[in-house]
């Protein structure tokens, strides 16, 4: 087996330029820097109101999938889906798609909320001691901000002796 290594290796140095398009073609990534620059200007292109319901969402060959927050604007955008398909193939310029399809926008997983203990008083004496075990810090910026970040953490420590 031939690693890529090597070839890149026998050869005298290159730009970057040079080598970005061999890299692409090799790992396939041509159809995903399409989506990339057509999400980009995606409300440019299919207008304010079909960009902020409807997002690309991957290319199947020569199709577009296009995920849609509801049902009801997929049946909407089926009435349109020829306008759609012209806009989007004039941004596409070179490499033209020849259908559209829908999907409804997966939901995002939820993430639990964090519950943040509650502030409270700090120990005036511990904290004179992590002042004083600071104070050789030579930068005052840096002390001072470890200072803070200590008495943040101090104060919403669950145990109330830090």
């Amino acid at each position: 087996m031939i690693d890529d290594r090597d070839e890149f290796a026998k050869k005298d140095p290159a730009t970057m330029a040079d080598l970005l398009p061999s890299v692409y073609s090799k790992k396939e990534w041509k159809k995903q820097w399409r989506l990339f620059h057509l999400e980009r200007r995606w409300a440019t292109i299919v207008g304010r109101e079909v960009g902020r319901l409807t997002m690309p969402a991957f290319f199947r060959q020569n199709t577009l999938w296009i995920y849609v927050q509801d049902s009801a604007w997929m049946h909407h955008l089926q009435y349109i889906k020829l306008d759609l398909m012209t806009r989007i193939n004039k941004a596409l310029e070179d490499d033209p798609i020849t259908d559209i399809r829908w999907q409804l926008q997966p939901k995002l997983p939820t993430v639990p909320e964090r519950s943040v203990p509650a502030a409270h008083a700090v120990d005036p004496k511990s904290e004179e001691n992590f002042q004083q075990m600071t104070g050789c810090i030579a930068n005052e910026e840096c002390r001072e901000a470890l200072q803070r970040l200590w008495h943040l953490f101090a104060a919403h420590s669950d145990d109330e002796s830090p």
